[in-house]
């Protein structure tokens, strides 16, 4: 189950909260703008914002292969080959 909420779900649902997030804080922007006050100065770093994001995406993608693991690894790939004239499909071993 949480095989399939990680390939399918949390790539369905990552534009969605992103978008979100991002019309919340222009939000917060605009209104500022309109109301006369300046911006604080971390709302004019979008830098910040996005490697703030990618730190966070990279600690959810290591935590969850730490916890799921890869499927395999202990095991040889043996690639497609003939034998007595057929061709065997290549497997995991």
């Amino acid at each position: 189950m949480t095989r399939y909420l990680l390939t399918i779900g949390l790539p369905l649902a990552a534009p969605f909260v992103i978008y979100y997030v991002w019309w919340f804080f222009a939000k917060r922007k605009a209104l500022a703008e309109i109301e006369g006050r300046k911006p604080s100065a971390w709302e004019e770093l979008p830098w910040v914002w996005l490697v703030i994001a990618g730190c966070g995406l990279m600690a959810i993608t290591l935590i969850s292969l730490a916890t799921i693991g890869i499927e395999g690894v202990d095991r040889a790939y043996i690639p497609p080959h003939f034998e007595d004239g057929k061709i065997v499909p290549g497997r995991m071993e």
